[in-house]
C-alpha cells in the first residue's frame, strides 16, 4: 500500500504551498512578484508527464520533426530562461493546479527546450535545486545533450529531489539529415552511460517514432541502450504539422506512410498526432527481447525511478493506469497501489477545495463522482484531487 496520498497528501501539499507563498513574498520584490505571477509556469496546465518547466527558451539543435516553433518557441537557438531560481518558484507556486511535495505535481524538464545545452545547464541546475530545497516534487528531464562529467556529477549530487533523465535518440541511420545540429547518436549514449556510472535514472527516449523510418532500426537502437546502462525506453508517437511534414519531405523521407495514417487533414501550425500503434507494439515487443522495460508514458519511468530509488510505490500522477497506456509488466504496479480512499476524505477534500460538501459520492476502481449543487465550480479542483487522490474526480453539479 501506499504510504499516504489522498486527504492527507493533500492537505500537507497545500499548507506547504501556503507557508512557501508567504515566504517568498517577503523575500521578493513586489515587481519581482508580478513578473512571476505574469510567467507562463504560473498559469498552464499539467501535461500527463507533468507541469513542463522550461529553463531556456528555445533550442539550438534544429530537429527536423521539432514542433516548438508551432507553439511559439524559435528553433535553431535558445537562451536561459528569464526568472530566477525564486522567481520561478514563486510562479511554479501561484499555478492554481499546482501541488508540492512528492505526492503533488511531477515535473518536466525539457519538453520545448533543451535544459543541459551548455548556455541552458545553470539555469536547469538552479531550478532543480529550488525543487530541491522547498518543493519536493519528482522531476524528470529529457534531453539530447553531450553531457560532461562535472554536470552529470552535479545531477547525482542533487539533495532533496530525485530526478531520471530520458535521452532521445530515435535513429541511429538518419541523425545528420533529421538532427542536423544535435550531438551524435553516440555522444548520447555516453551520456546515457554517464548518467547510470553516477547513479542517475536514466531512460532511452523513443520519441518520436517515425513511420517509413525507423522500424529496421529498433532493434539495433534498443541494443545500443541496453549496452549503454538504460533502465528502460519511453515510447511515444509523432505530431506533425503542415511544416514539419514539408522538412521531413526535403530530407527525401516518404511521407505519404505518415500522410496515410492521419485522421485529420493537415493544414497551417496545427499539429496533429499520427497513430502508430502498430508501431508502438513492434518497439515494446522488440524492448522485451532486448530486456528493456518499455514504457507508453514519461510519468512511468518517474515511478519506476522512485520505486528503484525508495523502495516505495507511488502511483503515477499521469494516471496512466487508468487508460491503455500503462504496461502491464511495470513493477510499480499503480493499480494495487492506490491510496485509501472513503466517502468521507472525499466529501472534507472537496469542502477544503471548494468551501461545499457534495450531496452524493459515487467511488469506483479509479474514478469517483461527486454530485454538487452548484452552477458552476473551478475545474482546477478536479486536477489538485486527481494529483493528491491518484483517481479521476467527476463533479456533476444540478
Amino acid at each position: 500500500m501506499s504510504e499516504i496520498g489522498g486527504l492527507i497528501a493533500l492537505k500537507r501539499a497545500l499548507a506547504l504551498k501556503k507557508a512557501l507563498v508567504k515566504s517568498l513574498e517577503k523575500e521578493l520584490e513586489s515587481w519581482r512578484q508580478r513578473k512571476a505571477r505574469g510567467d507562463g509556469h504560473a498559469k498552464r496546465p499539467p501535461r500527463p508527464c507533468g507541469l513542463t518547466v522550461h529553463t531556456c527558451v528555445g533550442c539550438p539543435f534544429s530537429c527536423l520533426y521539432c514542433y516548438i516553433e508551432e507553439l511559439g518557441f524559435p528553433r535553431g537557438r535558445a537562451h536561459p530562461y528569464a526568472l530566477s531560481g525564486s522567481e520561478w518558484t514563486y510562479a511554479i507556486l501561484m499555478n492554481p493546479r499546482f501541488l508540492p511535495g512528492v505526492w503533488g505535481t511531477y515535473l518536466a524538464f525539457g519538453s520545448v527546450c533543451e535544459p543541459l545545452h551548455g548556455d541552458c545547464t545553470g539555469k536547469t541546475l538552479e531550478y532543480l535545486h529550488e525543487v530541491g530545497e522547498k518543493l519536493g516534487n519528482l522531476c524528470q528531464l529529457s534531453t539530447k545533450s553531450s553531457v560532461s562529467d562535472e554536470v552529470v556529477k552535479n545531477l547525482a549530487r542533487l539533495k532533496g529531489v530525485q530526478v531520471n533523465v530520458l535521452v532521445t535518440v530515435i535513429t541511429l541511420r538518419h541523425h545528420r539529415a533529421l538532427e542536423p545540429s544535435a550531438p551524435s547518436p553516440e555522444d548520447r549514449f555516453d551520456t546515457l552511460r554517464k548518467l547510470r556510472r553516477e547513479g542517475v535514472p536514466a531512460f532511452l527516449f523513443l520519441r518520436p517514432l517515425i513511420p517509413g523510418l525507423v522500424e529496421d532500426e529498433l532493434e539495433d537502437l534498443m541494443n545500443e541502450a541496453k549496452r549503454a546502462g538504460a533502465m528502460g525506453v519511453v515510447i511515444g508517437g509523432l505530431r506533425v504539422s503542415e511544416r514539419i511534414l514539408r522538412r521531413l519531405k526535403t530530407m527525401g523521407l516518404n511521407t505519404h506512410i505518415i500522410e496515410e495514417k492521419l485522421l485529420k487533414e493537415v493544414g497551417g501550425r496545427r499539429l496533429i498526432d499520427v497513430p502508430s500503434s502498430n508501431l508502438k507494439k513492434k518497439a515494446i515487443e522488440i524492448a522485451e527481447e532486448v530486456g528493456l522495460m518499455p514504457l507508453r508514458s514519461a510519468c512511468c519511468a518517474t515511478t519506476f525511478s522512485y520505486m528503484l530509488k525508495t523502495g516505495k510505490r507511488l502511483p503515477c500522477a499521469g494516471l496512466c493506469f487508468t487508460s491503455q497506456l500503462c504496461y502491464e509488466k511495470c513493477p510499480v504496479k499503480c493499480k494495487e497501489h492506490l491510496p485509501p480512499v472513503d466517502k468521507e476524505d472525499v466529501k472534507e477534500a472537496l469542502n477544503l477545495l471548494l468551501g461545499k460538501r457534495p450531496d452524493k459520492i459515487e467511488i469506483e476502481e479509479f474514478r469517483i463522482v461527486a454530485h454538487l449543487k452548484a452552477d458552476k465550480v473551478n475545474k482546477t479542483v478536479e486536477t489538485l484531487f486527481n494529483t493528491a487522490f491518484r483517481r479521476r474526480l467527476y463533479l456533476k453539479l444540478h
